[in-house]
């Protein structure tokens, strides 16, 4: 089909621009290792408190680091739309004889190729360091790919932001937007160690049952009691943002 030929070059092409900035994959590892090297050690002794669910806390906090890395992952993929819409050639693409749609595609692909390189980074850097995926090697390809789709849900937020805002100011600072959705979650500590009003937030954020899921396949395996409620949240959280993206995108465009 041609709209699946055109959205491949246009993948192709933000790939490679992708790529040619090395600091994006450095920045990646050395993210990670900071998370790792100044939380993990450091923390390792709540381990021993009451009902915490995990021996090992490297392997508790493996979670927090890939979601992390695939929420900031929408705030990037913002700002690369919003530098093709700046530079004029979104509209270029916009006057070319393609589907409109395979432009949408191009960068959802490009979104997705960015959040499963950051992953595969992180889920090795991990296993360097000692961490036992208890879901076995199965789990490791599921957690990648939950986190992959994460990314690419998150992706369409930050298309909707550069679509709707078209501001380099209001882009640049969209993170902000996205951080709370990173750590207002049982990152570092499990919900039945929290109190107030941060139990409360964490209960109500949906990216909280995604992180909850993949942490299960790590530290407990296949407890599909975790595991089901992340992964009906991260199907809704997928569908709801690509048709909101579709939505401001077909606007935008029209």
């Amino acid at each position: 089909m041609a709209i699946l030929r055109e959205s491949y070059y246009i993948y192709l092409r933000n790939l490679k621009i992708w790529l040619a900035q090395p600091m994006n994959l450095v920045s990646a590892v050395l993210s990670s290792a900071f998370v790792f090297l100044f939380f993990g050690a450091p923390l390792g002794g709540v381990t021993q408190l009451p009902g915490f669910p995990a021996e090992d806390y490297q392997a508790y906090l493996t979670a927090m680091v890939i979601v992390m890395s695939v929420v900031f992952n929408g705030a990037d993929v913002a700002m690369a739309v919003l530098t093709d819409i700046l530079s004029g050639y979104f509209e270029k693409l916009l006057l070319a004889p393609i589907n409109r749609f395979s432009i949408l595609f191009g960068s959802l692909l490009m979104a997705g190729t960015r959040a499963l390189v950051q992953v595969v980074i992180i889920v090795t850097l991990a296993i360097l360091l000692g961490v036992s995926f208890k879901g076995g090697a199965l789990g490791v390809l599921a957690v990648i790919a939950s986190a992959t789709t994460l990314g690419i849900a998150l992706a369409c937020l930050g298309l909707v932001i550069a679509l709707k805002t078209k501001s380099a100011q209001v882009t640049q600072n969209s993170w902000l937007l996205f951080m709370p959705l990173a750590f207002l979650t049982t990152a570092f500590m499990p919900k039945e160690l929290l109190t107030g009003w941060f139990k409360i937030a964490v209960t109500a954020n949906p990216v909280d049952y995604i992180m909850a899921g993949i942490r299960a396949i790590i530290i407990q395996g296949w407890e599909w009691d975790v595991i089901l409620p992340g992964l009906w949240m991260l199907v809704a959280a997928t569908v709801s943002l690509i048709t909101m993206a579709t939505w401001f995108y077909r606007r935008a465009t029209a």
